[in-house]
């Protein structure tokens, strides 16, 4: 089903109006965006859409589209209510359920991460990671992962899987972990799942990039970018870190650099290949969650997830 590109007011938002893009507000209520000094001006909006719960998305860039995952629900209750948007680049939705739970024989109760090898798009939910044809959303299978609220998903270029699993709720004294434990999972091609790190210290592993023979990963827990080492076996460092904690999003860019998302500072942030400089490319912004990089326009896409918003700003 395709819904139009809806902008909202831009009378709150004059350094935006100004631009060649039209800035929208939040659909739910939050602090408007007001780029801070180094901030990009140029910001589109796709809010009061359909989005529930966006959680992460992902570029598609041989059908030039955004797959944007969305919750809809408690993001740990198996009731089949999630679903897959399919967006175009420009904030269009062209498909709001493109996948959907419980039709065509899809799986889905609360998708977050995505990733793409091939034709294969890799989705991580609840227990499982779902594979489904990027051309069509049609299932391709599942693989069980000993999980719970998996989060984010990568692909090795051999065809490796590799999964954050962020654990449970924090909200208990003490921590419940009979369910679900905090991890770093590796499934390699026709293999079973192996725990790379698991343990509360990873403090709620999110967003994922892949680094050489580590990984970097998002901790939703702090305030960092820890490092993993693919055989577990030097334990977990600090990559960098950020003047904000929930970090979420995480992606690599082309030089090197990366994205990332901190819902406690409201803030996208662009590291150096290093993690040691940072410089802010937006400001203000309510859950920004996950991120994904449009590699033909330099472009960024940026959920708000308590916002049920889709933002795009030029990646600078």
């Amino acid at each position: 089903m395709s819904r139009p590109f809806r902008l909202t007011s831009t009378v709150a938002l004059p350094l935006l109006a100004a631009t060649g893009l039209v800035a929208g507000a939040c659909h739910r209520a939050g602090p408007a965006i007001a780029p801070s000094p180094g901030s990009p001006a140029l910001v589109a909006t796709a809010a009061n859409v359909g989005f529930d719960e966006p959680e992460n998305l992902v570029y598609d860039s041989v059908a030039d589209v955004y797959l944007v995952s969305n919750i809809r629900g408690n993001p740990a209750a198996r009731d089949g209510d999630g679903f897959i948007s399919r967006v175009s680049p420009d904030g269009q939705v062209l498909a709001l359920k493109w996948i959907a739970g419980g039709t065509n024989g899809a799986q889905l109760d609360a998708p977050k991460g995505l990733a793409i090898r091939g034709d294969t798009l890799a989705v991580a939910d609840l227990g499982a990671v779902h594979l489904f044809d990027r051309r069509t959303g049609a299932p391709l299978g599942s693989i069980a992962v000993p999980g719970l609220v998996l989060n984010d998903v990568a692909w090795g270029a051999d065809g490796t899987l590799w999964i954050t699993d962020t654990g449970p709720d924090r909200g208990t004294t003490p921590v419940d972990t009979t369910k679900d434990m905090d991890a770093l999972w590796r499934v390699p091609p026709g293999g079973t799942p192996r725990a790379v790190a698991r343990g509360l210290a990873l403090d709620r592993p999110d967003g994922l990039v892949l680094d050489g023979r580590d990984a970097l990963v998002a901790t939703f827990g702090a305030d960092r970018i820890a490092r993993v080492n693919e055989t577990g076996a030097e334990g977990t460092s600090t990559f960098a870190r950020l003047p904000g904690g929930r970090v979420d999003g995480l992606r690599r860019l082309a030089d090197g650099g990366l994205v990332v998302t901190s819902w406690d500072a409201h803030a996208v942030w662009r590291l150096d290949a290093s993690g040691g400089s940072r410089r802010v490319l937006l400001a203000g912004v309510t859950s920004p969650a996950g991120v994904a990089v449009d590699t033909r326009r330099q472009r960024l896409a940026v959920t708000s997830m308590q916002g049920n918003a889709l933002y795009l700003l030029p990646l600078r």
